[in-house]
């Protein structure tokens, strides 16, 4: 499930309109019903570091526009680069035209459909079953007022969000910000059934307007369901200190996984 975390992380920083102030904010995250954790994130005009409920952040360098994709469970980090994703897009390309991957799609076409939904939802449950929708109901959270959304992964994956539009990202990252999201846009679109799945779902969030400041998502997937779970608690607006870019003590780094096409990616 980390490709489509990565992608929600993406398009909503996407929805986020230009401002000025840079934002430190406080989450209380959990994840399976386990006890609460604080996690911050920061968003800054050259630098974005966003930390998820089940102990995984990714940090993105805007002027240079490496992403620094880090584990706290594993304490292990892996940094990809811009060219790392334009060689990740061109393998998956490659992978995607070779004659066996080719004869297995034109296999798949002739099969029964509910054996296509089958396996479908094996390769992530993406293709043709992505869904957003807007709740209608708006309620108060740290203080901001935030609209209630629900994104879906078919069966498989089910997140719900409440959005607010008062917190934007600092004016001069967006320029940079594009630059990078296109870049992962372009990896995507060579993945196929699973990259039409991650387009969809951009698509279909331009509509979706602001940070959220409660995300709750649950996925089930070979007879396992798991549910984690952010609250913003706390927003502070002003100067971050450069130790907020810095990686935790005694952490690994480690291959990046795109390089070899791993499970990791």
């Amino acid at each position: 499930m980390r490709l489509p975390t990565c992608a929600l992380a993406l398009a909503f920083l996407a929805a986020l309109p230009a401002a000025a102030e840079d934002l430190t904010i406080v989450s209380k995250v959990s994840r399976d019903g386990g006890p609460p954790t604080t996690a911050t994130s920061y968003l800054t005009s050259d630098h974005v570091r966003i930390v998820q409920a089940d102990g995984r952040e990714f940090m993105i360098d805007l002027k240079s526009g490496d992403m620094t994709v880090v584990d706290g469970r594993r304490r292990q980090y892996f940094v990809v680069t811009r060219q790392d994703l334009e060689q990740a897009r061109a393998r998956i390309q490659q992978q995607m035209n070779n004659p066996q991957m080719k004869e297995a799609q034109e296999r798949m076409k002739n099969l029964p459909p509910d054996v296509q939904k089958k396996m479908q939802a094996a390769m992530g449950g993406l293709v043709g079953a992505v869904t957003v929708q807007k709740a209608g109901t708006t309620r108060k959270v740290a203080g901001y007022t935030c609209e209630d959304w629900t994104i879906a992964f078919g069966q498989i994956s089910k997140t719900e969000e409440c959005l607010t539009s008062d917190l934007p990202l600092p004016a001069q990252s967006w320029e940079r910000y594009r630059e990078f999201a296109e870049s992962m846009r372009n990896m995507m679109a060579a993945m196929g059934p699973m990259g039409k799945g991650i387009s969809d779902l951009q698509e279909k969030m331009k509509d979706m307007k602001g940070f959220p400041l409660v995300m709750k998502t649950t996925a089930g997937l070979m007879g396992r369901t798991s549910t984690t779970s952010s609250e913003v608690v706390e927003i502070k607006r002003g100067p971050i200190p450069a130790s907020a870019w810095q990686l935790p003590a005694g952490y690994t780094r480690v291959e990046n996984p795109m390089l070899k096409g791993g499970p990791g990616m």
